[in-house]
């Protein structure tokens, strides 16, 4: 037996067996099987990413759909990064900023490379165009998976923005297969 602080301030005994009663177990076991909202978001992103290029492969009208919707969400995320009040030489405001031009840049080439205006190869303006097309046809991969990185690092509600246009542009880039520009 030990004494435990009462409710009125005095001191009782109390005898313990070892055992606990039922509502710190229920405590304890609740702790194991929560999960985030978070870790649920960044779960259902993954799922998407495996699945969504198979199923939007074969459609031209989804994949403008997925691609207006990056469109929105980098437009939003733009809004987003602009009107935060922070600090502005934070170095994770620095990595947002840096991804958003990244994905603004990307998307002529995603718009050119989804469009049917293949005629634009016969323009004289076609070789300064492939030139600014290359990175992303040799080392499109690359580039926007440190675009979904550099769009994680970012803060506040821009990054949500950030990331998921990053994020619907890895899908459309994977459900486009080799582009043939």
């Amino acid at each position: 037996m030990f004494p435990l602080p009462d409710a009125v301030g005095g001191m009782t005994m109390a005898r313990t067996n070892g055992r606990m009663n039922s509502t710190s177990q229920l405590v304890g076991q609740e702790a194991w099987f929560r999960a985030r909202p978070k870790f649920l978001v960044g779960c259902a992103a993954v799922v998407a990413v495996l699945f969504l290029p198979e199923v939007i492969a074969h459609s031209r009208i989804v994949k403008e759909a997925v691609l207006l919707l990056a469109v929105l969400a980098i437009l939003i995320g733009w809004w987003l990064l602009l009107r935060d009040s922070g600090s502005k030489t934070n170095w994770r405001t620095v990595t947002a900023f840096i991804a958003s031009v990244y994905l603004v840049a990307s998307l002529p080439v995603f718009i050119f490379e989804l469009s049917q205006a293949k005629w634009f190869i016969q323009h004289p303006w076609h070789s300064l165009f492939s030139m600014y097309a290359l990175p992303w046809i040799r080392w499109g991969y690359i580039f926007i998976y440190l675009s979904v990185i550099c769009s994680l690092l970012g803060r506040g509600r821009a990054r949500i923005a950030f990331v998921t246009g990053s994020v619907l542009l890895m899908v459309l880039r994977q459900a486009m297969g080799t582009w043939v520009f």
